[in-house]
Order: structure tokens, then C-alpha cells, then sequence
């Protein structure tokens, strides 16, 4: 059973998300369910009733809130905030962006991203800033994409990280082990292959337990490219997803708009699964786990 402590609850109609009420009572939800996630049919009980079937997250003044949206007009919304006594909900929401879909694509805070000066972890870079590419270029960056995860809410397979460990693609590659969401591509023998499609168990794993609360990034630039993620190419956003599903998605439309061109995905072969997954790259990360710099993930 997926259990959460939450500090502040509020209400909103589910037709135009205006504030009906808010509490900042402390309590406990859980789910019907005998696993450790809260997903779409899942019923969610607060002291004692059954509000309705899990709806997923949204994201309010940079805190993540669970959402129940039982058909009945209204939203109700739970989360544990940092500061209870100071959180101010906002006259409306926008119950558009409530977000459940599962996929993620983005680097988990920490990961380095080449740059002129040196290797950069994505966390610490801006809009502006210059970084390298898999063809030598520099480029800058257009906008990064944040999304906050609370493991409790999130479906494993689709949302917690894949480990690509130290070595586990070729000598160095990456230098250190590189955490991403399973979704997020690497180029690999004219490929961009999956994180997820690379798991083998030993040195690409997921990771089982993450942080109760990890938050992953997401590099834009002006075209679909590719970054030196630890080394290895990675992809930049191409609008395959949605921006909306990004924490920080009014940023975005404050700066740019809603009407900006979509951008192209490079014409590169996709392998999404690891059945899809071609025999030598296979045989390779086999190959690789069992050398002295290849890292058991």
C-alpha cells in the first residue's frame, strides 16, 4: 500500500479550477493497492474515505500535488510543502496541466553536461548558457526543462532513473555513471536507443529505490542535437513531448509563447524497447559489464 503524509489540502472546481477551500491540517493518504506507487486505478482514501480513482500530479507554486478528480466537479489536491504556515494557493488552477502521463525524458540532477569551460552539472546552467555537441559545435541554450518527481507518485517503469554505469558503453563512456529517465536517448551506433532499452540487470539497471523526491532536467536548443551527457551523446528536446509536463512550463510560455514551431526529431533511427535493441549493442554491454571499467550499475 503507497502510503503519503501531507500538510496542506485544498479543493478546486474541476470547470474553470477556481479555489473553493484549503486546510493546513496534517494527515496521511493511501491507496488501494498492495504496491508502494500511487497510479491511475488506484483508489485514494484520506481518513478513512474514498475520495476517488488517482488523476495524477500538478505542480503549484513549485510543489508537486497529488490529484483526485472523481467526476463529481471538483478537484482535490494533496501535498506536503515545505513551509505549511507561508503556502498560498493560488484564485485558480489549471486543471489542463494536470499531468498523468508517465513518460519522462531528462537527465537527473547531478549529471555533467560538456560546456567550453569544462563539464557543467545541468542543474547549474541557464538559458544562455553555451554548451558542446556531439559535432563539435557550441550552442546555446534556449530554455531547460524541470520536472520535480515524488517517487510515491510516480509508476517505476516509466519514471524512475536508469543507471548507465562508468564504462558500461565503452572505455570512459560514460566517465561517470549517468542517471537519466528511462525514455531519454543516447546516440549508439547511429541509433538513438532508450535508457531503458539498455537495461541488462547489472551495468544499466534501474534504479529501484530513488529519493522520495528527485527532479529531472531537460536541455532545449534551437533543433533536436545532441549533448555530451558524462561523455555520452544525449538528446536535446524535440517535440515528442509536451512541454507542459515540465514544472516550469510558464516560464517557457512567458518567454516564447504557446505557438512557437515545433521542432523536427533528427532523422535518426529510434529503439524504444530492448527488444528492438540490435544483437551487437547487446552483446557489447555484456561484453563491457564483466571489464575491469565497467561499473556494476
Amino acid at each position: 500500500m503507497a502510503t503519503y503524509d501531507y500538510n496542506v489540502k485544498a479543493e478546486y472546481l474541476e470547470s474553470n479550477g477556481t479555489f473553493l477551500t484549503s486546510s493546513s491540517e496534517v494527515g496521511i493518504i493511501t491507496d488501494s493497492n498492495s504496491d508502494e506507487t500511487f497510479t491511475s486505478t488506484d483508489d485514494i482514501i484520506d481518513g478513512g474515505a474514498n475520495i476517488g480513482d488517482y488523476s495524477g500530479t500538478i505542480v503549484i507554486n513549485g510543489e508537486t500535488f497529488i490529484v483526485v478528480a472523481p467526476g463529481n466537479g471538483i478537484v482535490y489536491i494533496w501535498s506536503n510543502v515545505a513551509d505549511p504556515s507561508s503556502f498560498t494557493f493560488p484564485s485558480t488552477i489549471d486543471t489542463d496541466t494536470i499531468n498523468s502521463d508517465p513518460v519522462v525524458v531528462c537527465f537527473l540532477a547531478g549529471t555533467r553536461i560538456a560546456a567550453p569551460g569544462g563539464p557543467r552539472k545541468i542543474e547549474d546552467l541557464a538559458l544562455g548558457d553555451l554548451v558542446l555537441t556531439a559535432a563539435g559545435e557550441t550552442r546555446p541554450i534556449r530554455w531547460i526543462g524541470r520536472r520535480t518527481v515524488v517517487a510515491a507518485f510516480a509508476d517505476p517503469l516509466h519514471a524512475y532513473p536508469i543507471r548507465v554505469g562508468a564504462g558500461a558503453l565503452g572505455e570512459n563512456l560514460p566517465a561517470d555513471d549517468l542517471l537519466l529517465s528511462p525514455d531519454h536517448a543516447l546516440l549508439i551506433d547511429g541509433a538513438l536507443v532508450h535508457a531503458a532499452a539498455l537495461v541488462n540487470g547489472s551495468s544499466v539497471a534501474r534504479v529501484a529505490r530513488p529519493a522520495e523526491r528527485f527532479t529531472y532536467f531537460h536541455i532545449e536548443l534551437e533543433d533536436h542535437a545532441l549533448v555530451l551527457a558524462e561523455g555520452v551523446p544525449a538528446e536535446t528536446f524535440v517535440d515528442n513531448v509536451t512541454r507542459r509536463r515540465f514544472d516550469n512550463h510558464a516560464e517557457y510560455a512567458a518567454l516564447f509563447g504557446e505557438d512557437r514551431a515545433a521542432i523536427v526529431e533528427m532523422d535518426l533511427p529510434r529503439i524504444k524497447s530492448a527488444r528492438q535493441l540490435p544483437a551487437p549493442i547487446r552483446e557489447r554491454l555484456a561484453a563491457r559489464a564483466g571489464t575491469p571499467d565497467a561499473k556494476v550499475a
